[in-house]
């Protein structure tokens, strides 16, 4: 079996700091890792990404995490570089949850808080070499398939990715050709599967919208917003992968989306409108396929959907009912918690469509 050498993989490491850069160069020198090209700007860090292929990305993210979140999710969308499976490992001396929930959510495939040891560091590295993690794509993500075994109920299913990295230090030029190979039908099944989580994502807006007159079905703000956003994002792939016809119907659908205006009082007829233009945006691209096959997926999410938002306007009207007691006049017995004013039926977050 041929030896493992971290020496034949490239390494592409970016840190603003240049004595934070040059400790995590050292601690890569020490893993055995040779090939390090070292960037300290955010331009010269995309540019790298464009025009080189490294095995492995080491970023800090402290600092310019905006930045850095937007240019790994380009990377995982095809939108930069040449390999959207390249192992990202991010950095940071941000011990803050949210900014760790952000690293992790832009598709990274391991975050690291420092300071860490270069034992703590090559362990994390070993672990991405040997067990990395599938992926999984939504309309808003493309990365490493952290969700628990109990969760995992959804019809998302997990897809195994090309591990370069694993290739490379392993001197395996066959692993490699096939890697190469894998990548390319990788990127396109990933690209597929996203744009139908994003036709689907309007899908299921509209649903949900059109089923609110139904019997106790709670009424629920219309995100246009979000709508148009997505309908837009598809018709920019749709203009990339030279589809014509597609990017036609998504600008049709774009436009439908605008007239909504801010959504209150959408007519049921546009609506249905804005559905068929979103189906057959996907169809348009997938040669005929079409969301049937998803029917009773975007069933099963429009009815966990209102299942959430019901149980978060009834923690709503409790909370709404306990301020009210606590500032209600004594003399005040008429007063209801309606009175205290509730505010109009809250968005959807849409995290896993």
């Amino acid at each position: 079996m041929t030896e493992v050498d971290y020496a034949r993989a490239s390494v592409l490491l970016f840190d603003p700091v240049h004595v934070n850069q040059r400790t995590s160069r050292y601690a890569l020198f020490e893993m055995g890792f040779r090939k390090i090209e070292c960037v300290s700007s955010l331009t010269e860090f995309k540019s790298a990404l464009s025009e080189t292929a490294p095995a492995l990305v080491v970023a800090e993210s402290s600092a310019t995490d905006a930045d850095i979140f937007k240019l790994v999710r380009a990377v995982r969308r095809s939108d930069l570089g040449r390999n959207p499976f390249v192992v990202i490992l991010l950095t940071t001396w941000s011990r803050d949850t949210t900014h760790i929930r952000r690293a992790i959510e832009c598709g990274a495939d391991d975050v690291i808080v420092r300071p860490f040891s270069t034992m703590f560091a090559a362990e994390r590295v070993r672990t991405l070499i040997r067990d990395r993690k599938d992926f999984i794509v939504t309309s808003d993500y493309v990365g490493p398939d952290r969700r628990k075994s109990t969760d995992r109920h959804s019809d998302t299913q997990p897809l195994t990715v090309p591990n370069f990295l694993q290739a490379i230090v392993n001197g395996d030029d066959a692993a490699i050709d096939r890697a190469s190979s894998w990548a390319r039908e990788a990127k396109e099944v990933i690209m597929a599967e996203r744009l139908r989580r994003m036709a689907m994502r309007i899908v299921i807006s509209v649903e949900i919208q059109l089923t609110s007159s139904e019997k106790n079905a709670m009424p629920v703000r219309l995100d246009v917003m979000d709508m148009a956003r997505t309908a837009r994002e598809l018709r920019v792939q749709m203009v990339k992968a030279s589809r014509t016809e597609a990017a036609e119907v998504a600008a049709a659908l774009t436009d439908q989306i605008s007239s909504l205006g801010d959504g209150a009082g959408a007519a049921p007829r546009t609506l249905q409108l804005i559905k068929e233009l979103a189906m057959a945006t996907y169809a348009a691209y997938a040669n005929g396929d079409s969301l049937e096959r998803s029917k009773d997926e975007i069933e099963r999410t429009v009815a966990n959907l209102r299942v959430r938002l019901q149980s978060r306007s009834a923690d709503e009207k409790m909370r709404a009912q306990v301020e009210a007691a606590k500032v209600k006049p004594a003399g005040d017995a008429e007063a209801t918690a309606d009175d205290t004013g509730q505010a109009a039926g809250a968005g959807i977050k849409r995290a896993a469509m």
